[in-house]
């Protein structure tokens, strides 16, 4: 299985809202045409199997644009948990628990 990038999820989404509007002028075009010709039932089951499709392009838009926003996070955190995680490993901790004291104070901080 190949992993999917987030550029590509988001060029899918674009293209996704460029079909929603593609798909929306086509059945107002051939509702039209349909209506202008009499035939007053095809264009209403024209415009509403356009609607839907229209309607079901969107959401699967939202839903790309949502999945590579999440994958983009999840890299951030992963970066994150790294750099913890190397951060943690320094010697120059000193072993102790919490923040350095600022103002090198016998004892520790306060």
């Amino acid at each position: 299985m190949e992993t999917v990038k987030p550029r590509e999820l988001q060029l899918a989404a674009r293209l996704a809202e460029a079909l929603v509007y593609t798909t929306g002028v086509a059945g107002v075009i051939a509702g039209g045409l349909l209506f202008r010709e009499g035939q007053a039932g095809f264009a209403l089951v024209a415009w509403t199997l356009t609607f839907t499709a229209g309607a079901a392009l969107r959401i699967a838009a939202y839903a790309a644009r949502a999945l590579a926003d999440l994958l983009v996070r999840q890299a951030r955190m992963e970066e994150r948990f790294a750099d913890l995680a190397t951060a943690e490993g320094r010697p120059e901790s000193g072993g102790r628990e919490g923040p350095p004291d600022p103002y090198r104070r016998w004892g520790g901080h306060h």
